[in-house]
């Protein structure tokens, strides 16, 4: 069964202060591993190889407060290069729990009456819980 796009959340938070950042746009969390080949003469023409570092990010946009809040917060955290506890909820259900590196922001805007809203990059750090 798909999820919900809107039932997915991103919570950061540092020194108790949780800052929900992307439960009103969008958000996509990734994970790759390293193979290393260990290929010796004798496998032939076969390749054979094993796991290696697995690594992650979450990425996504959302809606910047009208006071810019929630920007400032994320922009002092990767500003100071800051490890922040992450959590991804869907629903109101912890599915991934971790640390991480807020590696890029962006803002964005139209003219006139447009809603502001920012992107954002995290680099996770160490194990991803589920």
């Amino acid at each position: 069964m798909a999820q919900r796009g809107d039932k997915l959340v991103l919570k950061a938070t540092h020194t108790s202060v949780e800052r929900i950042i992307a439960g009103s746009t969008s958000v996509s969390i990734d994970f790759s591993a390293e193979y290393l080949e260990t290929t010796d003469q004798s496998d032939g023409l076969n390749q054979t190889g094993i796991g290696g570092k697995v690594s992650g990010t979450a990425s996504g946009d959302y809606l910047v407060a009208t006071d810019s809040d929630n920007f400032s917060t994320l922009f002092g955290y990767m500003n100071a290069g800051t490890t922040i506890d992450v959590t991804v909820y869907n629903d109101s259900t912890a599915i991934l729990e971790g640390q991480g590196v807020i590696t890029s922001l962006g803002l964005g805007g139209g003219l006139s009456d447009s809603l502001v809203t920012g992107s954002y990059t995290i680099n996770f750090s160490g194990n991803m819980l589920p």
